[in-house]
């Protein structure tokens, strides 16, 4: 057990999860294409592009499945996808933006219209799908054939960049850091801002039920320490080692918390589960707190990757 985790824990240090993001990045592009599909279902697909986070499920899940078998499609059709999820995401944050402003009032009774308008940092989060598909196609493959104390080949056209020639900051150089594992601070930025998208969007779909149960709370209580303990990752390796894997392992249960309190929701709804497709359209949105959970993991994979050695 001791080996499989120091095994893991080097894969990670050094750039070698590639199948492991790519398999996050299709989670959350399920999670996050199922949400919309119900979500655009409340407001009957009224415009044609509340479709595309739907429609771009299936394809990056494909690339996904393609990319743990090949390196070729984790390199070019996985990161071409998550690239028109990452679009597909700030044009969905437009048009939510807009949908708040051409309330009655808009943004002069935001504090009204961007509870009980579209949610509003709803797409962004499917940006994550892009960020976590984008990220896995620079990365290299996990070699865990090979025993944890010995190091592996650098994966096709990244030795040269991998290499360590590149300058800092440059694109090549930018490559270079993540596919040897050495962009801790990269990652835990993600984290923070994912954290602060999936926890004022809790905020926001718990004040339309008013907080009507304490455990509602602990999202929005969980969200500012996460987000500063991702933040203090980026300034200081001390706080990316001690306090980030604290916070990311919190998080992740919170997220699983809620998925289960959200089940409950659901079963309480007349008919439960026998009347699921009407209680996952209009009760607490199912898989929605374990994009929650992702960011837990996402910071705790920060907290072992390296940092560029300056």
């Amino acid at each position: 057990m001791l080996a499989e985790a120091g095994l893991a824990r080097r894969e990670i240090r050094e750039g070698r999860f590639q199948r492991v993001m790519a398999l996050m990045a299709g989670f959350a592009a399920i999670v996050s294409g199922f949400e919309a599909y119900v979500q655009h279902s409340r407001g009957a697909f009224s415009h044609r592009l509340m479709w595309t986070p739907v429609w771009l499920t299936p394809p990056t899940v494909l690339a996904v499945i393609g990319a743990l078998a090949s390196e070729r499609v984790a390199r070019t059709f996985l990161p071409a996808v998550s690239l028109v999820s990452l679009l597909d995401g700030v044009i969905g944050f437009v048009y939510h933006v807009q949908g708040v402003r051409r309330l009655p009032g808009g943004f002069k009774l935001g504090q009204y219209n961007v509870v009980m308008g579209p949610p509003i940092f709803a797409p962004l989060l499917t940006c994550s799908v892009g960020a976590i598909g984008l990220i896995a196609g620079f990365l290299r493959r996990e070699v865990v054939e090979e025993p944890w104390w010995q190091p592996a080949p650098l994966s096709g056209a990244l030795e040269l960049v991998a290499a360590g020639r590149a300058p800092a900051g440059s694109p090549r150089g930018v490559l270079a850091d993540i596919s040897q594992g050495r962009f801790q601070r990269l990652m835990a930025l993600v984290a923070a801002s994912l954290a602060i998208l999936s926890g004022g969007e809790a905020y926001f779909e718990h004040l339309r039920g008013s907080f009507n149960q304490r455990w509602m709370w602990t999202p929005v209580w969980v969200t500012p320490p996460m987000v500063l303990a991702a933040a203090g990752a980026v300034l200081s390796e001390r706080v990316a080692r001690v306090v980030l894997p604290v916070a990311s392992i919190v998080t992740f249960f919170d997220g699983l918390l809620g998925f289960g309190l959200h089940l409950c929701g659901i079963k309480r709804m007349p008919g439960g589960f026998t009347n699921l497709q009407f209680n996952i359209t209009l009760g607490p949105p199912m898989f929605a707190p374990l994009l929650f959970s992702a960011v837990g993991i996402l910071g705790f994979i920060a907290s072992l990757l390296r940092r560029r050695e300056e």
